[in-house]
């Protein structure tokens, strides 16, 4: 990913876990942020699809336990 692409996607999540961005880091995840339930876990892969243009699957989904692996994700996605 971009720089660019990096800090559109930290700014997605910081928007969602109503975060500032500079708190958004590849360590951040449900353990270790209590705003990251299930609720807006549903709700953040669906504004990283929305803001990347792409589709997880359910295992994807599940896959997605922290900003580092999203990110990931969004790279084998060519991202």
């Amino acid at each position: 990913m971009t720089p660019d692409q990096i800090q559109k996607l930290h700014s997605v999540l910081a928007a969602i876990l109503s975060l500032p961005v500079t708190e958004i880091t590849d360590d951040l995840s449900p353990d270790t942020q209590p705003a990251w339930d299930s609720v807006t876990h549903l709700s953040l892969v669906m504004a990283v699809e929305e803001a990347f243009n792409v589709s997880f699957t359910p295992e994807e989904t599940l896959d997605m336990t922290s900003v580092k692996l999203i990110r990931l994700l969004l790279e084998e996605k060519g991202i």
